[in-house]
């Protein structure tokens, strides 16, 4: 890929933080959008804040839910006819003292963090091999790097 201009890219997370950011620029650049969060309507704030709104499409997913991954693929697809990247940004994080944090929620972390994104990567994969062409991009936390007294897992996988 030369260049991003007038591609379709479908962003998980798009309706705070990095994933909105990223909706914007790359709405300025052409590109047409497939936003998706568990939050409809901070999406449709997203999009109709976008320079271009009409070249935004809005899929509401829960990356928890790996089941409906194999069908979102299909509906993000079906939006423009085709998607040429997949931005996981999708997440959660979380801060606590590690002490403190029950086991539970490192399982909730990494079923969201991880295997959500696996299960959605793996839904579109067929489709980019098909196609010949595709990228992902997964946006993660410094905090995988770095230790610290608490459990802080910022943004996503």
């Amino acid at each position: 890929m030369t260049s991003i201009n007038n591609k379709t890219v479908w962003i998980t997370g798009a309706s705070s933080g990095i994933g909105e950011a990223l909706s914007y620029e790359l709405n300025k650049k052409g590109c047409k959008l497939i936003l998706s969060s568990r939050k409809t309507e901070a999406l449709e704030r997203v999009k109709n804040s976008c320079q271009y709104p009409d070249a935004v499409k809005i899929l509401p997913l829960d990356i928890i839910q790996y089941n409906l991954m194999p069908s979102k693929a299909k509906e993000a697809i079906a939006a423009f006819g085709t998607v040429d990247i997949l931005i996981n940004n999708a997440g959660i994080s979380q801060r606590s003292y590690i002490i403190d944090t029950d086991f539970d929620v490192y399982k909730k972390l990494v079923d969201i963090n991880y295997l959500g994104t696996v299960a959605l990567t793996k839904a579109i994969l067929p489709y980019f091999i098909e196609q010949q062409q595709g990228h992902f991009a997964t946006v993660t936390s410094l905090m995988g790097k770095f230790g610290s007294t608490h459990t802080f897992w910022v943004l996503r996988v």
